[in-house]
């Protein structure tokens, strides 16, 4: 089975399907679909109950219910960390009041977590939200790994830095904004590289990962500090096969019907970044095609109506060095904005800096592949 084997059909939730942009509606779709085997991405890890459902459907073609719902379990998977002594937050995961060492900046995280959405600061003494664990705040550097595993073994596929709350594109909090993928060597040190190397072999190991995943943390003090595992193709993972010119595909099924894995990290020479644009104000999409000079991807169709705070498009850049490709993502932020302002234009209901409530979690618009 290759990457490249039979045609391909894409599906929108919304137009082609008539269901709403949620993972309930993902699933149900799916269920009404014919196919011989499923490859998700995004939300699923979430409700190990319709992947069993999913399951029972067909083949899965990547980590089975059971896996996720071990790895995707904050009490599972935080023990583990502790007891294998790999770096990771101090992350308190029982019911009661804030459990935090006093004075110590702690978080409130969503049990069902995704993009950074609902992540707040919790107050002293506040009680524990339903839903939500306790994790203490690290100051450091956003990052991620892209990883393929045969349910033993683990091979990382490349390193980024992560954009989180990036209020250039209309972020705020620590709602995920994208990745700047490159040189492994100049986004990690050799010594953080081998702690996450070996931190991701310990979590496999113990959870049986197979096919691709991803592995977020925050770079404090030098180390790589663990907080989740994403137990899919993940957002980044389009960056390092253009960077290299593999199928991150190819490599799924390879690990998971032949248990190979590649010898080495993908091969990236250069820096390259997608930045997530978020809505500043209601607005309608008025083209049908690209912007001259952009690359513009993920775009609404022409008319779409995006409320406040959703994501519009992605925007992708390369440079020479992750503040290159920052400001990149910033200079094409303001262009696409005057081009909407001269188009029709947002109505502005909150600028970067404002304080405003969360907006409802962001669903991809072509969902089903």
């Amino acid at each position: 089975m290759s990457a490249a084997a039979g045609p391909v059909r894409v599906l929108s939730l919304r137009r082609d399907c008539g269901r709403a942009r949620s993972i309930v509606s993902l699933a149900r779709a799916a269920l009404d679909l014919d196919w011989s085997g499923l490859v998700y991405s995004g939300g699923l890890e979430n409700r190990p109950a319709l992947l069993r459902r999913l399951g029972r459907r067909g083949p899965i073609f990547g980590n089975g219910s059971t896996v996720v719902a071990a790895v995707r379990d904050p009490a599972r998977f935080f023990s583990f960390l502790r007891r294998a002594a790999i770096p990771h937050p101090p992350t308190f995961t029982g019911r009661g009041r804030s459990s935090c060492p006093s004075g110590t900046p702690c978080l409130w995280k969503p049990v069902r977590s995704g993009g950074g959405v609902r992540v707040r600061r919790a107050l002293p003494d506040e009680p524990c939200p339903r839903g939500f664990y306790r994790q203490v705040f690290l100051r450091g550097t956003p990052g991620s790994a892209a990883f393929v595993a045969d349910g033993t073994r683990a091979v990382i596929l490349g390193v980024t830095r992560q954009l989180a709350g990036f209020r250039a594109l209309g972020g705020d909090g620590f709602r995920y904004g994208g990745n700047i993928a490159g040189p492994g060597g100049r986004l990690l040190s050799r010594k953080a590289r081998f702690v996450l190397a070996e931190a991701i072999g310990g979590i496999t190991r113990h959870f049986g990962l197979r096919g691709l995943n991803g592995v977020d943390f925050i770079l404090s003090n030098g180390a790589p500090h663990i907080l989740e595992i994403n137990p899919r193709y993940t957002a980044s993972m389009e960056l390092f096969e253009e960077l290299s010119g593999s199928s991150l595909f190819d490599l799924h099924l390879e690990a998971l019907e032949r248990g190979r894995l590649p010898r080495h990290p993908l091969t990236a020479r250069r820096f390259l970044a997608k930045g997530i644009l978020y809505a500043i104000g209601r607005l309608v999409w008025p083209w049908s095609g690209g912007l001259p000079g952009l690359d513009v991807r993920d775009r609404p169709m022409q008319g779409e109506t995006i409320e406040t705070g959703h994501p519009v498009c992605t925007l992708v850049v390369s440079g020479g060095s992750p503040a290159e490709c920052r400001r990149r993502l910033a200079a094409d932020a303001v262009r696409v904005r005057r081009a909407l302002a001269l188009a029709g234009g947002e109505t502005p209901r909150w600028r970067p800096g404002w304080r405003r409530s969360p907006a409802p979690r962001p669903c991809s618009r072509s969902v089903l592949r």
